[in-house]
């Protein structure tokens, strides 16, 4: 397999695995979504490596509209990732403001506890 061709399917698993990230963070499966952080990272150094192996015009030439298409993907995925912080994030403070709201209830409806000692001299 020539550096080019080895490198074509180097980006298609990316590619793969950035479409799996995407359905990963829909579905709240942030275990895949690390196996495909993982994946990544692996693929990322033997891009790298087989990238330096090619003429920078060629790979220019052949590879420019394949990375540009992964970095819609990878923006795309990072954009559902914040969506779902976001939403993380906004039921936690409901959550926080329902407790506090718990407590308030309990304090007005529930007497203090009394101290258990009495005098006894």
């Amino acid at each position: 397999m020539t550096p080019v061709e080895e490198l074509h399917a180097l980006y298609e698993k990316w590619r793969c695995l950035s479409q799996e990230e995407g359905v990963a963070i829909e579905r709240h499966d942030w275990n895949q979504l690390d196996q495909c952080h993982r994946g990544k990272a692996q693929l990322q150094a033997r891009i790298v490596e087989v990238s330096q192996r090619i003429d920078p015009a060629a790979l220019e030439q052949n590879f420019r509209p394949v990375v540009e298409g992964l970095t819609v993907l990878e923006r795309r995925n990072q954009d559902r990732l914040s969506t779902r912080q976001q939403n993380a994030e906004a039921q936690r403070q409901r959550l926080d403001r329902s407790m506090r709201h718990l407590r308030q209830l309990h304090q007005s409806y529930v007497p203090a506890l009394r101290a258990n000692w009495q005098s006894y001299s």
